[in-house]
């Protein structure tokens, strides 16, 4: 919520779970000196960047939460060169479900596949995040407990940045709704939280950016109440801004910093507040203390795997170990929701094929791995593909490149049915002492409800 400098550490006790502190000396705002650039997107999954500006990956397509309007400042707390080096920062925001009467959301859990920061970093090596996040908070308290963290990867220093995190490909992860909880209309209960560390190996100045007043980027921003903004997002409103500035739901201006070096300077810090509302330009008097933050989700429901090892297993590939496969998403038929991810040997060509019942032939016709698949054998080969130098191959309904309603088998496609069964494999090229051969994963099955 908006604090200006008039309000005390004591009055801002009321709304937080610690009291927030008047930053000390050493704790202070800085300066963004220079352009803030676009570092490109850094794909988790597989330690890869695209660095054409303005590119897109396999992310999206909702926009969940975003916090990006820009303030002109950035603080050192945690990173590099100022406040409690080392230590971890925390902040809040929300994401509605279809309970929440305020901002209406059309689910209640999110798979999120997609993160974008921005931060400073004036050192001349490489930069570097921890990020963690928690589907319920408390605002401004510290939390061990994290549903899932992940690095950054080396980031790019000498200067500040924005960076895209595409999770795509196995990093992505669920983020419930409302605090995990339900809807309480309390921003104790509805948060979502989410934290970071530096882990660079620079030396100069670094830390995240922070963003701007809502008052100037929020149409529907109400004064004295919980904030009702969310602009940018699937279910909120449009910015007064620039289309990629947004203010996040419910995120507050104050943060919880936790020093594991220096006890004493753990707490719940703000910047001291500002009277401002200068439309776009960026505060007046002081920052608002919230981080920079965009997260991005797909439209299904958490990704999990919903597939069961059938007991027949694949045959050691060309690099030594077997080739493996597993359905995620969910096993109702009436989600569509199912993707087929195959790890083989890098740069392979290879299909998934699959049957409603299991079978077993070994070796067919000179390949060096096994059918798992019974009679009535479909394939997937107009979806081919060459599993590239992350050796995965993928194919999904929710890309729309086939559904569970036209499942393809020898004898013509099929629906899925509750109560039935698919068999999975992924065939695909492998190399041998003697030469080119072919190979297949492990079978997998699921069961559809």
């Amino acid at each position: 919520m908006l604090r200006s400098s008039l309000f005390t550490a004591s009055a801002l006790a009321l709304v937080a779970s610690a009291a927030a502190q008047n930053s000390p000396e050493t704790l202070r705002a800085e300066k963004v000196q220079g352009p803030i650039k676009d570092a490109g997107i850094y794909h988790v999954s597989t330690g890869t960047w695209t660095r054409t500006s303005g590119s897109v990956a396999n992310f999206g397509p909702d926009t969940i939460y975003s916090n990006t309007a820009g303030s002109g400042y950035y603080s050192s707390a945690g990173g590099n060169g100022g406040f409690a080096p080392g230590a971890t920062n925390f902040d809040e925001g929300n994401i509605p479900t279809t309970l929440n009467t305020n901002n209406p959301g059309n689910r209640d859990e999110y798979n999120v596949n997609c993160v974008q920061i921005g931060y400073c970093d004036f050192g001349t090596a490489t930069s570097g995040w921890e990020i963690s996040f928690y589907s319920g908070y408390s605002p401004c308290s510290f939390d061990p407990s994290p549903d899932v963290t992940f690095d950054t990867g080396p980031n790019p220093a000498n200067g500040c940045w924005t960076v895209t995190l595409d999770l795509s490909d196995g990093n992505e992860f669920c983020l419930e709704g409302d605090g995990a909880n339900g809807f309480s209309n309390n921003l104790a209960l509805d948060s979502f939280g989410w934290s970071f560390r530096y882990t660079g190996a620079g030396t100069g100045l670094a830390g995240f950016l922070l963003t701007g007043d809502p008052q100037s980027t929020d149409p529907n921003w109400v004064t004295g109440a919980n904030p009702t903004d969310g602009t940018n997002t699937y279910f909120g409103p449009a910015s007064l801004c620039s289309p990629t500035e947004a203010t996040g739901l419910e995120t507050s201006d104050f943060w919880w910093l936790e020093d594991p070096v220096t006890a004493t300077n753990s707490g719940c810090y703000f910047f001291g507040g500002y009277l401002n509302n200068n439309s776009c330009g960026g505060p007046l008097a002081g920052p608002y203390a919230s981080w920079f933050m965009e997260l991005q989700a797909d439209t299904g429901p958490c990704s999990g795997e919903i597939s069961s090892p059938s007991g027949c297993l694949s045959n050691p590939n060309s690099t030594g170990v077997n080739s493996t496969m597993v359905a995620t998403g969910s096993a109702a038929v009436a989600d569509d929701n199912v993707t087929l991810t195959a790890t083989v040997p890098t740069n392979s060509f290879g299909f998934f094929i699959t049957a409603q019942t299991q079978g077993f032939l070994s070796m067919p016709g000179g390949s060096a791995g096994n059918i798992c698949l019974g009679a009535d054998v479909g394939r997937f080969q107009q979806l081919a593909a060459n599993s590239g130098p992350a050796g995965i191959i993928e194919i999904s309904t929710t890309a729309g490149q086939w559904t569970v309603n036209n499942i393809p088998q020898a004898s013509g496609p099929y629906a899925a049915m509750a109560g039935g069964t698919a068999h999975f494999q992924c065939w695909h090229r492998d190399s041998s002492p003697t030469g080119p051969t072919s190979n297949f994963t492990d079978g997998v099955f699921v069961t559809w409800q």
